[in-house]
């Protein structure tokens, strides 16, 4: 059973369901503004990865996006890549980056984003290419049942508006509440996004470094917030950019830059936990420590953000702006970016860019 035609007139949700209830078996592709491929074996989804695709592997955007590993580790991985016949999922595991368990959670934390983000397009075509057996070329299989994957999307898609809401900008801060939550009680995931939080991270980061999708991150700091287990700190810088009155605030980052003894607190717990990115940079003018661990800190929140853009747009933003737009990067930062004087740009092939 092929099937072929456009998302306006059957959306992800319906063909999904079509294709569970039929127990069938293939590939489904969605040709848009993001490509994406869903594969079932007998009404199962199996995997959300193409290896046949000359597209970003959709795992390696989600672990950048969500920031799994450091600069050095995805080094690490891109040599066993290139030295090897191991899939990402395999290279994972045998180099210790992940267990077993942890690789399952990103890849069904990847599937259930990624059907959400398949639930809101309405331009587009998609078409079904049946397989006779198990689609071959699957390398570590999920099993996910597809009304429990819809079923979810459907009610991220009902509470982002309320998300949206309740958190006005990315640059908010947390602090600790009157009611503590047992470590125990909330899981590793909610462990990690619980440290980030009270060490003083605004949103936008703590989504970064958090190993969770942005929905969950958020849906979990809303209701430690309505429980009294966190309070929340609104920045007085809006991330999502001037489009009001024009004033100029002053945020989290750009105070954290101007003060050197609150950046390298920063830097000293960030290192401690194993979050922070080092990524090369000249040295600072006067060879200034205090000065070069700034820039650092720049770099490092740009190259975030750009992931993070590329990972929901499927594309490097073309300019420092777009990220801004998308309430990705805090204006103060780039406002930082061009007093340091540096340009962005992205190269002709689309598939890296510069900063310096």
């Amino acid at each position: 059973m092929a099937l072929a035609g456009q998302l306006s007139d059957f959306n992800l949700a319906e063909i999904m369901q079509l294709l569970a209830s039929q127990q069938k078996s293939g590939f489904l592709n969605l040709e848009g503004k993001r490509e994406m491929v869903f594969i079932f074996d007998k009404g199962v989804l199996i995997s959300t990865r193409d290896r046949r695709s000359r597209t970003q592997d959709p795992l390696e955007a989600y672990l950048k996006a969500y920031g799994f590993f450091t600069a050095e580790e995805w080094d690490h991985i891109e040599y066993v890549k290139a030295n090897s016949s191991l899939d990402l999922t395999e290279i994972l595991v045998s180099e210790g980056l992940l267990s077993e368990p942890e690789l399952n959670r990103a890849l069904q934390g990847l599937a259930q984003e990624m059907t959400s983000a398949g639930m809101r397009l309405r331009h587009g075509r998609y078409n079904f290419n049946p397989t006779q057996d198990t689609p071959p070329g699957v390398r570590w299989k999920i099993h996910l049942d597809v009304q429990g994957l819809l079923m979810e999307a459907a009610r991220r898609l009902d509470e982002e508006p309320l998300l949206r809401e309740f958190f006005p900008s990315t640059g908010v801060t947390f602090a600790q509440g009157g009611k503590v939550i047992p470590p125990e009680e909330i899981g590793e995931t909610g462990r990690r996004i619980m440290e980030l939080a009270l060490a003083g991270m605004p949103l936008g980061r703590i989504i970064r470094q958090g190993r969770a999708e942005s929905f969950v991150v958020r849906d979990l700091l809303k209701n430690w917030c309505a429980e009294g287990v966190l309070r929340m700190i609104e920045s007085e810088d809006d991330d999502d950019g001037d489009r009001g009155d024009g004033r100029q605030r002053r945020s989290w980052t750009r105070h954290s830059l101007r003060s050197a003894p609150l950046t390298l607190v920063v830097v000293l717990l960030l290192g401690g936990l194993g979050w922070f990115r080092w990524t090369a940079l000249p040295p600072a003018a006067g060879g200034d420590l205090a000065s070069d661990l700034r820039t650092r800190q720049v770099r490092d929140e740009v190259v975030e953000a750009a992931r993070l853009y590329r990972y929901a747009h499927g594309a490097w933003p073309a300019g420092l702006e777009a990220m801004v737009e998308e309430g990705e990067l805090a204006p103060s930062t780039l406002e930082v970016v061009r007093a340091l004087g540096w340009t962005y740009r992205v190269e002709s092939s689309g598939r890296r860019f510069t900063l310096g």
